[in-house]
């Protein structure tokens, strides 16, 4: 419950903060990425543990994970089955580098001889520079014009009331001028 009410205050803080428009750019393509692989399977696992060890922004990547799976509910998928289907089955020249990528051990964990798993990811690739870039100049625009009245709202200053998040905050504060 506690993250829940905090997130508020971490949106500001994702727009006031020194995070590097590249991290926060490249937490938006790790969220596209995770959002149009199936969660079921060790691809997505992988994506999620990258998100952990690099330096990524995880606020951003989590904020926009759920627009890309609901893009992927809504219609990628069948794009994704398609795409998958056209390069696993239909392209004959590619069959030996699927045959290596699906005899190499580390690679055939990866479940990308299944259709959804690989067109997911291609079509992640795809859209991985313009989104990349598309992320970043939108960071921009939203700490240049819209920070103030982010933070000015009428629900930010409510959760900021809040006993408990107001605590949580300033003890935040102190933990980082600290650390």
């Amino acid at each position: 419950m506690i993250p829940f009410l905090n997130l508020p205050v971490k949106i500001v803080k994702l727009f006031s903060s020194n995070v590097s428009e590249s991290e926060v750019a490249a937490g938006v393509c790790m969220g596209m990425i995770i959002g149009f692989l199936p969660l079921n399977g060790p691809l997505a696992i992988l994506a999620l543990i990258f998100l952990f060890v690099f330096k990524i922004n995880r606020l951003a990547a989590m904020l926009v994970l759920p627009l890309f799976k609901l893009l992927y509910v809504l219609g990628v998928s069948s794009l994704a089955d398609t795409v998958g289907g056209i390069v696993l089955i239909n392209m004959d020249f590619l069959t030996p580098v699927w045959r290596i990528i699906t005899h190499f051990p580390v690679l055939a964990l990866l479940d990308l001889n299944n259709t959804l798993v690989s067109g997911g990811l291609l079509i992640s690739c795809a859209l991985i520079y313009p989104v990349y870039l598309g992320a970043k100049k939108g960071i921009v625009v939203l700490r240049t014009k819209y920070f103030d009245k982010i933070k000015n709202s009428k629900i930010v200053k409510w959760f900021m009331k809040i006993p408990l998040v107001s605590k949580l905050v300033g003890l935040i504060g102190k933990l980082r001028s600290n650390g």
